[in-house]
């Protein structure tokens, strides 16, 4: 009789623990494949399954900045000068995989054929909703910058110009966090043209909010700007952003499934989308090496904290999506320009510079722009 009373609870325990596993199971899956709530006579949402992606990407990216300043001569001449460095990559080309299930996809990629910069790394990750989404990008590239050196103009006595590329590299960094909400979310399925979770059945667009947290550095040593044209050698921004634009699919052509198997093109959609953003927290830090030039070395590092003008600032994307059996085909293409600006012109003895070099003032930008191909088959 123990011995019955004992293999009864062993049952009911094993039993009772399989039961929570597939309960666990099942909340993992209806996360996963969970679906929208939409008006079904504007967008048609194919059942959730396994996904496999193969696309390719290409991208530049890069900082400009011009800082202007006066000189004073001996003779009293005084003349604008400018100084303007910048760094960038080649064009970058990646291809990868994407596998994905139900809303969830996960994707690695290499980079192809010659490299873009001495040295590369980046990591992104992105959650593409109908009604909210967030994107994190981070970009680390290593490459020998552009500097160049114009005082005055062209006739005037005294005039100068030239250009280098260093031999040593700079390294520039970049942190964005992205994230976005669809008002008109039920009727307008902003991620239709970009993955296969939704499908807009009918032209229709939406108002939509924005907001973005940047933060990058142009890093240069020493030895990288001693035989430059810097007047500022380093800089370190932070920016919080935040607008709002619309963001319409065009719907060229649509038709619903009538077999499982999804049989021939059944959608192609245009997306645009622009929104323009105010940038209300502008910060930058500079520094400045100070050079004995008589021993070759530097002696130290002046930092300068500046509030920058509020600017407005641009993020546009754009893409395409075609539906046709099994596939699902998109083409996207993402636009960012940030600027940054000081709002005077400040006294050039903070930065450790000459004595006849005077109201320094300086304006930059980070840019970057991706076009992307992907290819998605559902199982």
């Amino acid at each position: 009789m123990k011995k019955l009373l004992l293999i009864l609870a062993i049952v009911l325990c094993t039993t009772s623990l399989q039961a929570q596993e597939l309960t666990i199971w099942q909340k993992a899956n209806h996360f996963l494949t969970k679906p929208a709530v939409v008006d079904t006579t504007r967008i048609y949402q194919p059942s959730p399954c396994f996904s496999l992606g193969l696309f390719t990407t290409g991208q530049k990216a890069g900082f400009d900045v011009d800082v202007n300043f006066m000189i004073d001569f001996a003779n009293d001449q005084r003349l604008a000068g400018l100084s303007q460095y910048s760094l960038s990559e080649n064009l970058c080309k990646k291809i990868g995989l994407e596998v994905g299930y139900g809303n969830v996809a996960l994707g690695y990629s290499l980079e192809v054929g010659p490299r873009s910069a001495w040295k590369k790394s980046a990591f992104g990750l992105g959650i593409i909703g109908k009604s909210w989404g967030a994107k994190f990008n981070y970009s680390k590239i290593t490459n020998p910058f552009i500097s160049s050196l114009t005082v005055g103009q062209e006739g005037d006595e005294g005039y100068f110009h030239d250009e280098i590329i260093t031999e040593e590299a700079a390294i520039l960094k970049n942190f964005t966090i992205d994230g976005y909400y669809v008002f008109n979310n039920k009727r307008f399925a902003y991620p239709a043209a970009y993955k296969i979770g939704l499908i807009q059945r009918h032209t229709a667009g939406s108002w939509m909010l924005t907001a973005r947290y940047m933060q990058g550095s142009l890093y240069n040593s020493p030895d990288a700007c001693w035989d430059s044209y810097n007047m500022l050698d380093c800089f370190s921004t932070m920016q919080a952003s935040i607008g709002g634009g619309y963001s319409v699919n065009f719907v060229l052509w649509h038709k619903d499934p009538i077999e499982p198997r999804d049989q021939g093109l059944r959608n192609l959609t245009i997306n645009l989308t622009a929104m323009p953003v105010i940038t209300l927290f502008n910060y930058l830090k500079t520094i400045s090496y100070e050079f004995d030039f008589d021993e070759e070395t530097n002696t130290s590092e002046k930092v300068s904290k500046i509030w920058c003008y509020p600017m407005p600032n641009y993020v546009g994307s754009a893409a395409v999506g075609l539906t046709m059996w099994r596939f699902f085909f998109s083409t996207q293409f993402t636009y960012n320009r940030f600027y940054f600006r000081s709002r005077d012109a400040f006294d050039a003895s903070q930065m450790d510079l000459p004595d006849y070099v005077d109201d320094l003032s300086f304006r930059g930008v980070f840019h970057d722009w991706m076009l992307k191909g992907i290819l998605v088959y559902r199982f």
